[in-house]
């Protein structure tokens, strides 16, 4: 069975969130697409189970679980069937357990546009919710939560979960060298709620610093996290409102990722590129 790896959220090869994908994986079982996704090892593996000419379904993996929507898997396999011909066109819709998901492709960008839900601040209905977030992650209680001023606008942002196809604890750190110095405590995150913890804090204006840690799905940190990216400008939109934003992920971890961000009326736009790496062929089927 033919797979293609490319690098999603970069413009080249060997920096984005590499994916794996199986376009033609219509005859696998569940079990064999859990045991591909642990070989393969990356954040996320692809599986493309029936396409026609403007939409596809998918199922998608992580090394330890299934996910019903993923944000760099979307953008990637999208790339990869235009690549291949086997969808067409420049509007394209994804069918997964998370639901359609339409995708749009403007030059060498492709954007998913995703909905969702945003919780109350977490320190609403728990005290102790900044002192446990902090400990998580290696940090001090002020070192959680960010002044929106950063961004350009005014009011302080505190951790919440917010939902764009995966649940994230959206965490605003006060500045880049405390993101920097995170130290995850996979335990802890995992008791946070969510999938996962996205920690975020201000550059400037319109751009932002990541990161993001499931350690519960079998990743420790991930490149770049489409999926947070949504349900971060979700998050922004209730407490700030609609943003235009750059993200920049992973470059602790030597994969910086680029990520853009748009919110407008409820919804949330995450765009970015892609970069083939890799074709190959499964010899043994598990």
């Amino acid at each position: 069975m033919r797979f293609i790896q490319l690098d999603v959220f970069a413009g080249t090869p060997y920096l984005g969130n590499p994916l794996a994908v199986f376009p033609e994986a219509g005859e696998l079982r569940r079990d064999q697409m859990q045991a591909i996704a642990r070989e393969m090892n990356l954040s996320e593996s692809a599986f493309v189970t029936r396409a026609g000419r403007d939409s596809y379904d998918v199922r998608i993996f992580t090394p330890k679980e299934e996910l019903a929507f993923a944000g760099h898997p979307t953008i990637g396999t999208t790339w990869v069937l235009r690549h291949l011909g086997v969808v067409e066109g420049d509007e394209v819709v994804q069918h997964s357990a998370g639901g359609d998901t339409p995708v749009r492709v403007e030059g060498d960008l492709s954007w998913f546009v995703r909905s969702g839900d945003v919780g109350n601040d977490l320190e609403d209905h728990d005290v102790h919710a900044a002192r446990r977030i902090a400990s998580a992650l290696g940090l001090e209680e002020r070192d959680v939560g960010l002044e929106a001023r950063e961004l350009g606008r005014s009011g302080r942002l505190r951790p919440a979960i917010a939902d764009a196809g995966v649940a994230n604890v959206i965490v605003p750190l006060r500045d880049a060298l405390t993101l920097s110095s995170v130290s995850v405590s996979a335990d802890a995150v995992a008791e946070l709620g969510g999938h996962g913890a996205y920690c975020f804090t201000a550059v400037q204006a319109g751009r932002v610093r990541a990161r993001g840690f499931y350690p519960a799905l079998g990743i420790p940190e991930d490149p770049a996290t489409g999926s947070a990216a949504a349900a971060l400008g979700l998050y922004l939109a209730t407490r700030i409102g609609d943003v235009d934003l750059e993200i920049t992920q992973g470059v602790e971890i030597n994969r910086e990722s680029k990520m853009l961000v748009r919110t407008k009326a409820g919804q949330v736009e995450v765009g970015g590129r892609c970069a083939l790496v890799a074709e190959g062929t499964l010899s043994t089927l598990p």
